[in-house]
């Protein structure tokens, strides 16, 4: 999503989900000219402990349930990325486009990518890329599986990102963010069994192709790794180690979770072999949102964050 301009800012406060005579300026004191996100105060840079440092750029998958749930999500959500010092995040459950405005404007460092993708029936549980607009760039964006329903619910968003910052080597890589069938059912199972099986024949005629061998998978998986279930689902890329890094199966196995109902890891972050080198030094965490801040599952969602760290700029 490009940065909206002035004027259009202006009237999308008027309608803004969420702004609160604490969140927006007055808007007589808006002079034109003045940048978009000056009708918001800047983000909480301290709700959180950060997780996020100055050499490494900072990856997340986040399902940040329905949002927004409460008027206040955007300037939430808005503090604890601004806090957690993230500079990739893959979201999903998207449900309200002013929502989503909100939050990239209020982001100063950041910009946003949503889904066109709508339900039959105009509504949506949309995916999307947050980026740091500074040293990232997104292009190339496209819905993958459109016309493939049972499988992927809600198409899955593809972007070629680069990170440059003018003083490290660039690195590009292609980012899929999804977010598949929830559900325990067999029917469930089996519909997620066939989007892993189409999805990773997408995935390996990217690398096979030549052009984009480093990729990344993110997003709710609604599985786990660690039953034979789950990795029935996830056997497409699992058999495949010497292809495929997994960067939440030390997480589950060490008891970490992301789905804090059920207490399990159904957020997953997958990567291609290619993107080894620049992940070495790296780290993978959860952190404990709930425990940190206490309207988390109230004002925010019933999933944490799985996060990955790519110390590239060191």
């Amino acid at each position: 999503m490009r940065r909206l301009t002035p004027l259009l800012a202006v009237c999308l406060v008027v309608g803004l989900v969420g702004c609160g005579d604490d969140d927006a300026m007055d808007l007589a004191d808006a002079a034109v000219g003045d940048p978009p996100d000056a009708a918001f105060e800047l983000p909480n840079d301290n709700l959180v402990p950060a997780v996020g440092s100055d050499i490494a750029v900072d990856i997340a998958t986040w399902n940040i349930e329905n949002f927004p749930k409460t008027p206040a999500s955007p300037r939430l959500m808005a503090d604890l990325i601004t806090s957690l010092q993230l500079d990739f995040i893959a979201v999903q459950e998207i449900e309200s486009i002013d929502a989503w405005n909100e939050l990239v404007l209020r982001l100063r460092d950041h910009d946003g990518v949503l889904s066109e993708h709508t339900y039959g029936n105009g509504t949506y549980q949309k995916v999307g890329f947050i980026y740091r607009s500074d040293f990232m760039t997104v292009e190339n964006v496209v819905l993958l599986f459109e016309n493939e329903f049972n499988a992927f619910p809600r198409p899955p968003l593809q972007a070629t990102v680069t990170i440059d910052d003018g003083v490290h080597p660039p690195v590009d890589f292609v980012a899929i963010v999804h977010h598949l069938k929830a559900g325990f059912g067999s029917e469930d199972r089996s519909r997620r069994e066939a989007a892993m099986v189409i999805l990773e024949a997408h995935v390996r005629q990217v690398v096979t192709g030549g052009s984009d061998t480093e990729v990344l998978v993110l997003g709710d998986f609604n599985e786990v790794l660690t039953t034979s279930a789950g990795q029935i689902v996830f056997a497409p890329m699992l058999n495949d180690p010497v292809l495929y890094d997994f960067h939440t199966d030390l997480l589950a196995s060490s008891g970490e979770f992301s789905f804090i109902p059920s207490g399990a890891i159904l957020d997953h972050i997958i990567t291609t072999a290619d993107l080894a080198d620049e992940l070495v030094g790296g780290s993978e965490l959860i952190p404990r949102l709930d425990i940190q801040f206490n309207a988390y599952e109230t004002g925010i969602s019933d999933h944490l964050p799985v996060i990955i760290s790519m110390p590239v700029l060191q």
